[in-house]
């Protein structure tokens, strides 16, 4: 299933990239592209405190910047990247609240999920974390040879 995820979701995000009405007229000559499309890279899911679920969907946006496409309580938000002094700070002005924006600062297999007023995402004294997160570590199935393996050798 997640495989199936992970091939999904760039397929979906290039193909938001490009309008309709960008299609280049019919002529003799090949078309060239007009608009950058978006394009993901990585995924990754988190779990923060209280057992929030986070998906964080790293790439690049339609201006070719690295971005972050994070699905929080079933709503999804985009953030662009920023200035840090460590790690990968992303902001965006929608947030889960109105008037509130968000930041997103990974470093390593961690991460904290920030709301800062929309109107001060540069100021980077503004936000407050609201949550904090770690990658999900994958549980090998329990069928699995490998787990089979695992459960041989701890048994000796």
């Amino acid at each position: 299933m997640r495989m199936l995820f992970l091939i999904a979701i760039p397929a979906l995000l290039s193909a938001c990239g490009q309008k309709a009405d960008d299609a280049p007229e019919k002529t003799g000559a090949p078309a060239e592209p007009l608009v950058t499309l978006a394009q993901a890279t990585e995924s990754a899911a988190y779990v923060c405190e209280k057992d929030l679920p986070i998906t964080a969907i790293y790439g690049t946006n339609l201006a070719g910047q690295p971005d972050v496409a994070l699905i929080v309580q079933g709503r999804n938000f985009n953030l662009t990247q920023t200035v840090s002094a460590s790690g990968a700070r992303y902001a965006g002005a929608d947030g889960l609240e109105p008037g509130m924006g968000l930041v997103w600062w990974v470093k390593g297999n961690t991460a904290m999920l920030q709301q800062v007023p929309a109107d001060k995402i540069a100021d980077p004294a503004a936000p407050q974390t609201i949550k904090t997160c770690k990658t999900k570590a994958e549980q090998p199935a329990a069928s699995s040879p490998a787990a089979q393996t695992a459960r041989q050798d701890t048994a000796k």
